[in-house]
């Protein structure tokens, strides 16, 4: 593993990180493809294969680990983002 970050450029692995954290929080233009006809869990589904897929093809395994963890990190960011600032959370307040 020290000799493939050896053969990187610095920062690199921090600009993929970056990157495919947002590329995951896009989770948060989930509510625009349900207006589009997607519904509930099938269109949660075709983000996240179609999510996978797009990075399987960019990248070959030593930076498809560090890529798909990031892009983990950035879903689960959008989906709290999502779960927070829904209705159902917000009706308490009146």
């Amino acid at each position: 593993m020290a000799g493939c970050a050896a053969r990187a450029p610095p920062g690199s692995e921090a600009r993929l990180s970056l990157a495919t954290f947002l590329l995951g929080a896009s989770v948060l233009a989930l509510p625009l493809l349900t207006r589009a006809g997607l519904q509930g869990r099938t269109g949660l589904a075709l983000y996240v294969a179609g999510l996978n897929a797009l990075l399987l093809l960019l990248y070959r395994p030593p930076r498809y680990q560090i890529a798909i963890r990031a892009c983990f990190l950035g879903f689960v960011f959008g989906c709290g983002t999502l779960l927070s600032f829904s209705q159902s959370s917000w009706s308490h307040f009146g």
